[in-house]
């Protein structure tokens, strides 16, 4: 009479705890990769909105236009800061003697900084202007 037990051996439990701290690997790895993209996602609608808030803000376009390079820390934002100037705009024609300057636009350059502890990451946008 054979003796039969029933069970795993050792060795059918070692490879399923290795299949299972892969497979926990992977998830754990997914999940910290999707929480920095919605980190990153998060911190650059702020900035987006931010944005729009100051080229809304006829004031400030008005003395940005007028040549004068600004720059400000965000009031209610913190670790937000901004950089507004203004240039005539040029279009450059492909021949290096012919640059076009458009009467009454003016190329418009917001950048916004976001400070953290750990670094500080810029946001930048040019924009075109007609007087």
């Amino acid at each position: 009479m054979k003796n039969r037990q029933s069970g795993f051996t050792l060795i059918e439990v070692l490879v399923a705890l290795i299949i299972l701290g892969i497979s926990l690997s992977a998830i754990f790895q997914a999940l910290s990769s999707s929480r920095r993209i919605s980190l990153k996602a998060d911190e650059t609608l702020q900035a987006v909105r931010l944005a729009g808030n100051l080229l809304a803000n006829p004031a400030l376009m008005d003395n940005a236009l007028k040549g004068r390079a600004i720059s400000a820390i965000i009031d209610g934002e913190v670790g937000w800061r901004y950089t507004i100037s203004s240039l005539p705009l040029e279009i450059d024609t492909g021949d290096k003697r012919d640059i076009f300057q458009v009467p009454a636009m003016f190329e418009l350059t917001l950048c916004l900084f976001h400070e953290t502890d750990r670094r500080e990451k810029a946001f930048c946008v040019k924009q075109w202007i007609r007087l």
